[in-house]
Formats: structure tokens, C-alpha cells, sequence
């Protein structure tokens, strides 16, 4: 048995990462950046048969954005395509596991919704969260 969850939190950061600011489990108190992403809520599901082995997985994205009175979310809605660009360029397009000795066999997000929280403090913050599900192969 293998440990999937950290395999995935590792290869979304450092597809996410050069992008917008990511952080794992929750962001830092003191976070800056009016635009950064924070992976958590991996979850892994063993699916095997007695021929494979096999694991169900998903793992949440949310994209945060804040800005001073009002927020239109152009911004943010850029950066998360910029996101599901590098993550998925094409229909069949997966990540790469394989330093990890595993193999995605697909990815989709199942999950993509827009939360506007309102104003807080003077700054309007908007959060987009993604949950992408992939089913994955223990070499």
C-alpha cells in the first residue's frame, strides 16, 4: 500500500505553485498575495481487484482573491483558467506520478464553484473551489 494522498498534494503544488502563491492545508495568518491557492481535503478510496491495485482519490483547490471595496473576480477567474490549463491542456492529459510509483489513469474536476464572502475589514474577498477526481494505478 502506498501513500497517495501525499503524491497528489506534491505534484498539484508544483503544477499550481510557479502560477499563483499555493499553500497546503490552509493558508499562513499573515498572507500578503491578493491572489494565492491552498490545496487540502485529500481523500483516497481504495478500488482494487485481485488483478491491479488500484485508488479513487480526490483533492480540493480553492483559489482566493481579496481586493480593496469592490472585486469583480476578472482576476481570479484568469488565474484559475491559467490553473485547469497546466493542470489538464488537453482532455486526456493526467499528472505525473510515476516518481512516486504511481500512474493517473484519468482526471476531471468534478467540482467548481464560485463563493462570494462580502466584505470584511474594507477588502472583498472571492473564492473559486475546484475538486478534481482522478483514479489512479499502484505500479
Amino acid at each position: 500500500m502506498k501513500d497517495i494522498n501525499s503524491a497528489l498534494l506534491q505534484a498539484y503544488y508544483e503544477v499550481i505553485n510557479p502560477i499563483v502563491p499555493c499553500y497546503e492545508g490552509e493558508e499562513p495568518d499573515d498572507v500578503k498575495d491578493k491572489l494565492y491557492a491552498v490545496l487540502s481535503d485529500a481523500t483516497s478510496n481504495e478500488t482494487s481487484t485481485s488483478n491491479s491495485s488500484d485508488n479513487e482519490s480526490t483533492i480540493q483547490l480553492s483559489v482566493h482573491s481579496w481586493e480593496y471595496k469592490y472585486n469583480n473576480s476578472k482576476t481570479l477567474n484568469a488565474t484559475v483558467g491559467d490553473i485547469l490549463e497546466a493542470i489538464k491542456p488537453d482532455s486526456k492529459s493526467v499528472l505525473d506520478l510515476l516518481s512516486y510509483g504511481l500512474q493517473m489513469l484519468n482526471l476531471s474536476v468534478q467540482i467548481d464553484r464560485t463563493e462570494r464572502f462580502g466584505e470584511i475589514g474594507g477588502k472583498v474577498f472571492i473564492t473559486r473551489t475546484l475538486i478534481f477526481k482522478q483514479d489512479i494505478f499502484i505500479l
